[in-house]
């Protein structure tokens, strides 16, 4: 069974290595050949799938992180009839009403079921548990050894807290080799061993030889696991934390000040924000002030390397660059352009780079569109909005996180109030000298206005609890549908084949 399992994780990857497929049998690899054989470059390879995976289950397989992190429960209206099935899953996405979606749009539909399975995170996790069991094995130095667990650490945990965003209790395992029925572990319990995790490893790694800041190599930089990638993590699973084991939250948010220091203060140069005018430059992906990315490839068409056009959110809200198109799909309500973007801050270049001109607009007929993502190309006939990758973490985020920590503890409001002034001077907006509950509320709404469209909107409502509240989220639900878990996604009962221990989200159910 080991054997067939490795089999199962290696196939894929290396079907077109005819060197990788010989072994003493004809029908089959043999894991543990592969494993005693390997490789660097072979490893390398493996851990290239690792994110093949990754990236095809956010990007490819299911809009995971445009559904989920940009359009539900979002401020936006449809140019489009919404009772045309070809569009009625953004009135759902807005409404929260999920059941609807998924009873239009079949389970292998980008639109409807295909988010709410999970198997492909667990094929990232199960090639990461894999390889942290088996090695030790290949003949590779003791510094090649230690790179690949902490980027098979960081891919893992990643991957799990995608998971626990949108699902909350999810399966939990670290062996190898499972085979027995699991049921889903506290959510709270999944985070804290990730944060372990993580620690270790920067622990571990005092030198920085495993995991470097980042990396000057294009084919690395913001697209491989670094040290700034995983104190970024690390700083969002404290957050979470902090949103959902309140008890302890003090202790969550110290966390992400000690990674907000590390990250921010003390990065050795290796990020920087950029001058707002470049934009585009961090859009297309590889900046200075990027730190981790879902890498895009238009000239690899053909090997799954493109983003499916729907997991693209600059899809949804530009048009002038498609030429079938006279208006976007979604456009940001007027209440919510004037409220995140006040008309009193023309300064605010934001406004002016990331929006067209009719963002302030009430004529129907004035389409607005997002333009902060344009990144036009055409490949196979077919344009896209933004042929560059898919920013997760970025030191923007990252100056925010560390902010609003620092003003949930209230120990030093003005450090808080820097960062949030660092941010905004950057954008052209004026500076803000505030304290307590309104320089939290500040940086709630910084992180709106600058991190809009890049999949956070949604969670941080669903973490700080302003999902709630009229007047944070604009299509809110109930506390008590929250409490019942209307915040996360219905799980698909495909996740109850041989596993007689799992059970789905009741609220949806």
């Amino acid at each position: 069974m080991k054997n067939i399992i490795i089999l199962l994780s290696l196939l894929f990857f290396f079907s077109s290595c005819d060197s990788l497929l010989k072994t003493e049998s004809d029908e089959e690899l043999s894991g543990d050949e592969f494993w005693e054989d390997a490789t660097s470059s072979d490893i390398e390879s493996y851990i290239g799938s690792m994110y093949y995976y990754f990236r095809q289950a956010t990007m490819q397989d299911a809009a995971f992180i445009v559904f989920s992190g940009d359009l539900r429960c979002a401020p936006i209206a449809t140019t489009y009839s919404t009772t045309s099935k070809s569009y009625m899953y953004i009135d759902y996405l807005i409404n929260n009403d999920l059941n609807g979606l998924r009873s239009t749009y079949s389970d292998d539909d980008y639109r409807g079921g295909a988010i709410t399975q999970w198997k492909t995170f667990y094929m990232v996790i199960q090639e990461a548990n894999i390889l942290l069991e088996e090695i030790s094995r290949p003949n590779l130095t003791e510094n090649e050894v230690s790179q690949y667990e902490a980027e098979a650490i960081f891919i893992r945990s990643l991957a799990y807290f995608f998971l626990v965003r949108n699902f909350g209790d999810v399966p939990y395992y670290t062996n190898a080799y499972n085979q027995t029925s699991l049921s889903r572990t506290d959510m709270v319990t999944v985070l804290q061993a990730l944060a372990d995790d993580l620690q270790q490893t920067l622990d571990d790694d005092p030198d920085m030889i495993a995991l470097p800041w980042t990396y000057t190599s294009l084919s690395k930089k913001a697209i491989r696991a670094s040290r700034g990638a995983v104190y970024a993590l690390l700083m969002h699973i404290n957050m979470w934390l902090a949103g959902f084991d309140s008890t302890n939250a003090s202790e969550y948010y110290q966390n992400v000040v000690a990674c907000g220091e590390q990250l921010v203060d003390n990065n050795n140069g290796s990020y920087s924000l950029l001058d707002i005018n470049q934009s585009s430059t961090i859009f297309a992906g590889g900046s200075d002030e990027s730190i981790f990315e879902i890498v895009q490839n238009l000239s690899y068409g053909d090997t799954g390397e493109v983003f499916d056009s729907g997991c693209i959110y600059s899809n949804y809200v530009t048009y002038s660059c498609f030429s079938g198109r006279s208006a976007p799909y979604v456009y940001y309500t007027y209440d919510f352009m004037t409220d995140v973007y006040p008309v009193s801050e023309a300064g605010d270049k934001r406004v002016s780079l990331w929006f067209n001109e009719n963002a302030y607009s009430t004529l129907a007929t004035d389409y607005k569109e997002v333009l902060k993502f344009e990144n036009v190309d055409t490949y196979d006939g077919t344009v896209t909005s933004n042929a560059g990758n898919q920013i997760v973490f970025r030191l923007a985020d990252a100056y925010l996180l560390y902010a609003e920590a620092l003003a949930e503890l209230g120990t030093d409001d003005s450090k808080a109030c820097e960062l949030l002034n660092t941010i905004r001077s950057r954008a052209g907006a004026s500076e803000v000298g505030v304290s307590g509950d309104d320089l939290k509320d500040y940086i709630y709404w910084e992180r709106v206005r600058e991190l809009i469209g890049e999949g956070h909107y949604f969670y941080d409502l669903v973490r700080t609890g302003k999902l709630c509240d009229s007047n944070y989220c604009y299509n809110a639900i109930t506390r008590a549908d929250y409490n019942e878990g209307a915040w996360t996604w219905p799980i698909s009962s495909d996740a109850l084949e041989n596993n007689t221990n799992m059970t789905l989200n009741t609220y949806w159910e």
